[in-house]
């Protein structure tokens, strides 16, 4: 007999890829650098489907504890590699402050707009203006 539910509780490939893609994301936030997360989840999801489809035409159905669908780091880190993307905007952003009674605009940092190459999927990065300035310093050449 094939059971058509799933029991309450249980952790699927789906869950564990979505904390595995999590923790990548946040390790390139922190780093500034984009991440292209929507061709993760696309290319994972057709490495789940073909294993569903493979156990459906071993059983005649989906078992899903048989599924298994490992993703490594070293998997994960492809989508953050820097040919990825091309530069599309670098824009700056400005907060309001009150300055000595006066209103004016202050650069808090810039938002990089990057396009991804193999699906031209959009990805912002905000960078503080100090992080900014510091990517930006020209080196010195010795005389």
């Amino acid at each position: 007999m094939t059971k058509d539910y799933t029991d309450i509780g249980t952790v699927t490939a789906m869950d564990l890829f979505n904390r595995k893609l999590a923790e990548k994301v946040q390790e390139f936030a922190k780093k500034h650098l984009p991440y292209d997360e929507p061709c993760a989840r696309l290319e994972f999801r057709d490495k789940l489907e073909e294993a569903e489809r493979e156990s459906e035409r071993r059983h005649g159905f989906v078992k899903l504890d048989e599924i298994k669908v490992d993703i490594t780091d070293n998997e994960l880190e492809k989508y953050g590699y820097e040919d990825r993307f091309v530069l599309d905007e670098d824009q700056e952003d400005y907060v309001d402050k009150v300055i000595e009674g006066s209103r004016t605009q202050v650069i808090i940092g810039h938002t990089l707009s990057y396009k991804c190459k193999n699906r031209g999927h959009g990805i912002s990065v905000f960078i503080p203006i100090k992080e900014y300035n510091e990517m930006q310093k020209p080196i010195k050449k010795e005389k």
